[in-house]
């Protein structure tokens, strides 16, 4: 298990230093992308084509789903920095810590998002590492793409939810902007939702093809 992994786990143990050890992540530890490259949050600055679907002065509804961190490679943090509010989601517990602290005006849910209300096994790298997946292909995408061979505990069982059931408890029917960057796991998620029920404006999607035979 990796030592950021051991921290975390200690840290949220103690108010204090819970509070520290996240106040780290987002701040210090992400420096550039709040003071050097603060101009662009987004991985490739996706927050530019995102905005320019919207007035300047309009303040919408977002949905991220698969949302990382609050402020780096986020394609949301503009959003939110704008007006927006929304809903974030991420099946790392260390994520939705850190969004409770930057971004307290979302609703941050801890969970896997999935086609079914099951459980699953999540092939975990590390905390705060963005390819962390429950999606069996991506697995073999990344062994084979970043030669990534070993996984922290190799899997751990986890709990999913289908997006429908969360929309429909936060009455979340009106979508200006939804993210979606599941790690090889949106197309499932995508077919099993009732877009007859959700007005969604503008979607951003990770595409890597994990469904190809690897």
């Amino acid at each position: 298990m990796s030592s950021d992994s051991n921290f975390f786990k200690i840290s949220r143990k103690y108010k204090i230093f819970n509070r520290i050890y996240l106040w780290y992540n987002i701040y210090i530890r992400n420096f550039k992308y709040h003071f050097v490259n603060s101009h662009k949050n987004a991985q490739f600055g996706e927050e530019k084509l995102i905005l320019k679907n919207f007035k300047k002065e309009f303040k919408g509804t977002f949905l991220d789903v698969g949302c990382f961190h609050p402020t780096r490679n986020n394609n949301t943090y503009k959003l939110y920095k704008k007006g927006w509010r929304g809903v974030n989601i991420d099946l790392n517990p260390l994520s939705i810590d850190l969004f409770n602290l930057a971004r307290p005006k979302d609703v941050n849910i801890c969970t896997a998002i999935s086609n079914k209300n099951s459980t699953t096994d999540l092939f975990f790298i590390g905390d705060l590492d963005t390819k962390n997946t429950i999606a069996k292909n991506q697995k073999k995408f990344l062994k084979k793409h970043f030669s990534i061979t070993k996984f922290d505990n190799k899997k751990k069982r986890i709990k999913t939810k289908k997006l429908n059931d969360i929309l429909k408890k936060y009455k979340l029917f009106n979508i200006d902007f939804m993210n979606i960057d599941i790690e090889g796991h949106e197309l499932k998620v995508l077919q099993s939702m009732n877009f007859k029920k959700y007005k969604i404006n503008v979607i951003c999607i990770e595409i890597n093809d994990p469904y190809n035979k690897w």
